[in-house]
């Protein structure tokens, strides 16, 4: 994905980094939730950049602040991320395995959570609902192996 601007997804006042591009540059070639560790891996590894783990954790804070990056949690409470395909509020089937994403609504939800907010004056509320198991690919690939 080389057309991704940073400096049009990221906020205006920030510059950005040959780090930053590389990292959003990996983030657009995948389209699956990855770990700092793993983004940091692919870095080292198509880049041969002298990225620092801290450095790839700070740069996906600040997409993810921005934006440009959605964040997922996984069972083990480690963010994941990837780029933000859209801007509604989606929740998520995540394979444990390979970090394959199926984004999904509840509307019901969304009004539940909004309407509990407002009965008992909440204000900036946010919800997670996070739905995990093993995909097909995955699945099938570990049948193959028994």
């Amino acid at each position: 994905m080389e057309s991704l601007a940073v400096e049009s997804h990221s906020h205006p006042r920030r510059r950005a980094t040959a780090n930053q591009r590389a990292v959003l540059h990996v983030l657009g070639e995948i389209d699956r939730f990855r770990s700092a560790q793993q983004l940091y891996v692919l870095l080292h590894q198509q880049y041969s950049l002298p990225v620092g783990l801290t450095s790839v954790y700070r740069i996906l804070h600040t997409l993810a602040e921005d934006g440009v990056a959605e964040t997922q949690r996984a069972e083990t409470g480690e963010h994941l991320y990837r780029i933000r395909n859209g801007s509604d509020h989606r929740h998520y089937l995540l394979c444990r395995h390979c970090g394959r994403a199926v984004a999904f609504t509840v509307p019901a939800l969304e009004e539940n959570a909004h309407q509990l907010a407002k009965q008992h004056h909440y204000a900036d509320v946010t919800h997670y609902v996070d739905v995990y198991g093993i995909c097909p690919g995955c699945r099938s690939n570990f049948e193959g192996r028994q």
